[in-house]
């Protein structure tokens, strides 16, 4: 038994220091559910407290998932009594929330539960946020992910650290744990859902992961090496993405806008990476799918979410709320006018009594063109003008409402025979440059 301990201990202190998961005087909050996983996580960090030079501290929520969940907080604040180890506790009535939310239980729990901890590393000053995630819930998690549809990059999951949250425990098998836990009389609860099968983790963790071990008893291992390359690979990528946003994507006021990349690969990370930016979320692969289907066409678009839109137009991609549908009348009061992107000078002769607005197209709008009257839309697109810049575009109006100057167009026949100048200072990215 001693040689299991101290294999175990040794094995926890190496990847701990390997990882560089604590500092010297960190103060690291520890998620306890009262679980043989997350105990064990708290008696290890308060063991070797004074040899990582850290302090713990334990934080439990009660999710009132089920009914007897308040038994759990009370083991879990005598267990820390016993350890000498200060705990934050709180509850949320998770299944209240879920009501209506069109999300799991479990992914309503999760976003609970990481808020929880947050917050109470942030109250308490906390530097470290322990979870005690290990290698069989790597492997559950991956599965989960592949069955619901992730993408290669996807399952670069669960890393042993992720900006403040860290992972001691993330190369140990569920049966090493529990194994070391019984050694050292470490208590912990059963909660009872761990066995309902409904639930989706716990169906891959009590029917498929069984069957994989059939064909590989190492299979966390095997996944877990997986995951690694995958994190690797995940960060080199993101250096290129991060580059390539640096140095070729304009944020607008509503939508990011670059030249689309000749690799599909890049386009749809760098469209995963501004949505993750902009909105701290990103849609279902199947959405990120779509874009990659219709990348080769001339124009297209696909919405994500309610107005966020992904859409392409000549060589040209937006990412936002690409889809303009407001109306501006704005009065040319000043020489220089700046309106989405667009600077304009506009110069009237003193004393001409000339007036004259800057709009958005209107449905219909014609523009006279060498004694010829054109339709704006069909200027536009014979100009490759990109979709999304359309009806966000500043025409020049007179008090008639006539279009007299599309930006980088046209001048109307009208406006040449007045003493109206009007110049084109600066345009957004890819403005007449969408072919």
């Amino acid at each position: 038994m001693q040689s299991i301990i101290r294999e175990f201990e040794e094995r926890f202190l190496g990847f701990v220091r390997n990882e560089e998961l604590f500092s010297e005087g960190d103060i690291v909050l520890a998620a306890v559910s009262g679980g043989v996983d997350s105990t064990t996580l708290l008696f290890l960090l308060k063991k070797f407290s004074p040899i990582l030079g850290i302090s713990p501290i334990a934080a439990h929520l009660d999710h009132k998932i089920r009914s007897n969940s308040w038994k759990d907080r009370i083991f879990v604040e005598e267990f820390c009594e016993r350890l000498g180890v200060p705990v934050q506790v709180s509850e949320v009535d998770v299944p209240s929330l879920w009501k209506g939310s069109g999300k799991t239980l479990e992914e309503v729990a999760r976003e609970v539960r990481y808020n929880f901890l947050k917050e109470t590393a942030k109250s308490v000053g906390a530097t470290k946020i322990a979870l005690a995630h290990h290698s069989d819930d790597l492997l559950e998690t991956v599965i989960h992910r592949l069955v619901r549809g992730t993408g290669p990059l996807g399952l670069a999951c669960m890393r042993p650290k992720f900006g403040a949250f860290v992972r001691p425990l993330l190369p140990f098998k569920r049966e090493e744990i529990e194994e070391y836990a019984k050694i050292m009389g470490i208590p912990h609860v059963v909660d009872e859902t761990n066995y309902d099968l409904r639930i989706t983790r716990n169906f891959i963790r009590h029917k498929i992961v069984p069957l994989l071990k059939e064909l590989n008893p190492e299979v966390e291992n095997a996944v877990y090496r997986l995951v690694n390359i995958s994190v690797m690979m995940r960060d080199f990528v993101e250096e290129f993405v991060d580059e390539f946003i640096k140095k070729k994507v304009e944020a607008q006021t509503e939508m990011y806008v670059f030249e689309k990349p000749e690799n599909d690969f890049l386009l749809l990370e760098v469209v995963r990476k501004l949505l993750e930016q902009k909105y701290g979320r990103v849609p279902e692969y199947e959405k990120m799918e779509s874009v990659l289907r219709n990348s080769k066409r001339v124009s297209f678009r696909t919405n994500l979410w309610s107005s966020v839109y992904v859409e392409k137009s000549y060589d040209y991609v937006a990412v936002g709320e690409t889809v303009f549908r407001g109306r501006y009348r704005l009065p040319v009061e000043r020489e220089v006018m700046e309106v989405f992107g667009f600077k304009i000078r506009i110069s009237c002769e003193k004393g001409k009594g000339e007036r004259v607005w800057i709009r958005n197209r209107k449905p219909g709008d014609r523009i006279v063109v060498s004694g010829k009257l054109e339709k704006v839309k069909d200027l536009l697109i014979a100009h490759r003008v990109p979709t999304f810049y359309r009806d966000r575009l500043p025409l020049l109006v007179d008090e008639e409402d006539n279009v007299l100057w599309i930006p980088g167009v046209c001048v109307s026949d009208s406006l040449k025979e007045r003493r109206i100048e009007v110049e084109l200072l600066k345009a957004p990215k890819g403005f007449l440059k969408g072919g």
